[in-house]
């Protein structure tokens, strides 16, 4: 065996041949003894080796026994390496104080060889025993308290600590913070990307956390009165963190870190080769003004993050007690939308599309409406939002297409066919199986695929586009239409555009709202309408609501109009009067 590879042994005494027999007697093949002739070289050679055990004469010059023992159990790497101290064999004071100052074990002189030999032999496995022990206790104790992807502090580890840090600073009458981070649309990294990509996004966050944490003169002069004082960041797993202020004299301090780490998010993040820009949420919680203790602190910055998002993301939104009322209303609509997908109290309203040419409607936009049991109407604006963030947008959107294909094929039958327009989100289109679900409802219902149109918006089929292209040859091979919402409002590559197999433009009604008053959106109407011209597409133009918004719009070939104009989003059975009228008389201009 090499040197490099033995087990070292340090034998510290000022005689001589003491050392020279300690050394025949314990060197091997498996063992390098190490010596010191008197205290302070012994700490010298303990400091550049890190013995594995010490064997120190109660009696040296420089430093004794006594005093090298009490100050290697002081060092951090000392703290558990076996040390026999050497002593008289009637020198019971000696063996008392060696215990005392923190020995494993004694040697009286005058030494019988064979048995120190053996005894060395068996501490140094009971050593060795012990510290497996310890590797697997500290193995289990980070398994229970950090987290095993970003390896920091836990939730179990931060509610360990917390309780602590708050007593104190309710002792020392201090203000403390607590900042709950959240990162805005992670869980498009993972479904776009893939979990390991998300993974490895979660450690570089976790990195940059900690690199501003030790970085800011701020965090650095808020734990200058105690170590537990330092602030603690721990993962609250996903892809939620939490920064614990302690010792603040007032919450702009809190500020000052939360614009702090929403600034370190303006870099982007390099996964490989791709660069990722993602931001986070922030709500902040003041102790002990909004929790005294840390069950309430964490809730109550949790439902102010809640806030942040509702806020546009990418901010921070300090705790007011009018959040929590407004989160369990919250709460109360999401579990009454459970509900109301139960007893189909969600159903699709239908606003007619003109044809410009002929004036009849050709289609129908179905628009999603609640109507709750007890009465009245809530609006899609309240809960749409809550329906995507909880995942319920998939049941939502499948009853609407099920519904809306199902009356469509009724006023196929009625000799009154139209094509009727469904809106599909994000969620939905990236759902595996979607284009299956889609080929399901057509069977089921009879409706003609021609008489059926998808609309996708702009920022969703743009997310990735090349995969998306693929995606949609699929839906567009059942034989439907394609229409791309909202189109204006996003970033279309034009080299994408062109490849996807679309058959509809839709201007945003944000741009015919203004059209005739405000030259950027007539620009950009004209432009769109070029556009549609230039590919041979279709184009819808929504938000009609005056003739002379449709000025702009002539000579337009394929031109279908929407807006209140012609008639508001109505249940189905208002639509079926409608479908024998003609709406020139509304088009002067055409």
């Amino acid at each position: 065996m090499s040197i490099e590879g033995k087990i070292k042994i340090l034998v510290s005494d000022d005689d001589l041949t003491a050392r020279i027999l300690m050394k025949e007697t314990l060197a091997s093949d498996t063992i390098e003894v190490l010596e010191a002739e008197n205290g302070k070289r012994a700490i010298e050679q303990f400091e550049k080796h890190s013995p594995a055990l010490l064997l120190l004469d109660v009696s040296m010059p420089e430093m004794n026994g006594f005093e090298v023992c009490e100050y290697i159990r002081a060092h951090e790497k000392g703290k558990h390496i076996p040390i026999i101290m050497v002593t008289g064999s009637d020198d019971l004071e000696s063996i008392h104080k060696s215990y005392a100052v923190g020995a494993t074990d004694f040697i009286a002189k005058p030494i019988k060889w064979p048995i120190l030999g053996e005894r060395v032999k068996y501490i140094l496995r009971a050593s060795q025993a012990f510290a497996d022990l310890v590797i697997q206790q500290q193995a289990l104790h980070k398994l229970a308290f950090y987290d095993t992807l970003t390896g920091l502090p836990n939730r179990q580890y931060l509610m360990k600590d917390l309780h602590r840090f708050l007593a104190m600073a309710k002792r020392n009458e201090y203000q403390a913070a607590m900042l709950f981070i959240d990162l805005d649309r992670f869980k498009r990294i993972n479904d776009t990307m893939g979990h390991s990509y998300g993974d490895k996004l979660l450690r570089k966050v976790a990195h940059r956390l900690q690199a501003n944490l030790r970085d800011s003169d701020m965090f650095a002069r808020v734990g200058s009165v105690l170590e537990s004082d330092e602030p603690q960041l721990a993962s609250f797993g996903g892809d939620e963190f939490t920064i614990f202020l302690s010792h603040l004299n007032d919450p702009n301090e809190a500020t000052l870190v939360a614009e702090r780490v929403i600034r370190s998010f303006s870099k982007p993040f390099q996964l490989e080769q791709y660069e990722v820009v993602i931001t986070p949420s922030i709500g902040i919680s003041m102790f002990p003004n909004d929790g005294e203790n840390a069950e309430m602190l964490l809730k109550n910055a949790d439902t102010a993050m809640y806030f942040a998002k509702q806020s546009g993301r990418c901010c921070y939104k300090f705790y007011q007690d009018s959040m929590n009322a407004k989160a369990a209303a919250r709460l109360q609509l999401e579990q009454d939308l459970r509900r109301a997908l139960k007893n189909d109290e969600i159903v699709p309203f239908y606003q007619p599309q003109i044809c410009a040419q002929s004036g009849k409607i050709v289609g129908v936009e179905a628009l999603v409406r609640w109507l709750p049991a007890q009465g009245g109407i809530i609006p899609p604006d309240e809960f749409i939002p809550i329906a995507e963030e909880t995942g319920l947008i998939n049941e939502l959107g499948r009853q609407v297409l099920e519904r809306g294909c199902h009356q469509a094929k009724k006023w196929v039958d009625m000799g009154t066919p139209v094509r009727i327009a469904i809106n599909v989100s994000a969620h939905q289109f990236r759902q595996p199986d979607f284009t299956k679900i889609v080929a399901s409802v057509l069977a089921k219902s009879e409706l003609p695929p021609s008489l059926l149109e998808l609309e996708l918006t702009e920022s969703v089929i743009m997310s990735d586009a090349q995969e998306n292209i693929a995606r949609l040859i699929e839906l567009k091979n059942l034989g439907i239409s394609l229409a791309v919402d909202d189109f204006g409002t996003g970033y279309s590559s034009l080299s994408y555009l062109k490849r996807f197999p679309i058959d509809i433009l839709k201007i945003d009604r944000s741009f015919m709202c203004d059209v005739n008053s405000a030259p950027d959106d007539r620009a950009i109407v004209e432009a769109i309408l070029a556009l549609a011209t230039s590919l041979k597409l279709g184009v819808i133009a929504e938000g009609i609501e005056y003739t002379s918004q449709i000025k702009i719009l002539q000579n337009t070939e394929k031109l279908l109009l929407q807006g209140y104009l012609f008639s508001r989003p109505v249940a189905a059975e208002y639509i079926a009067p409608l479908l024998q009228q003609s709406f020139n008389h509304l088009m002067p201009e055409i």
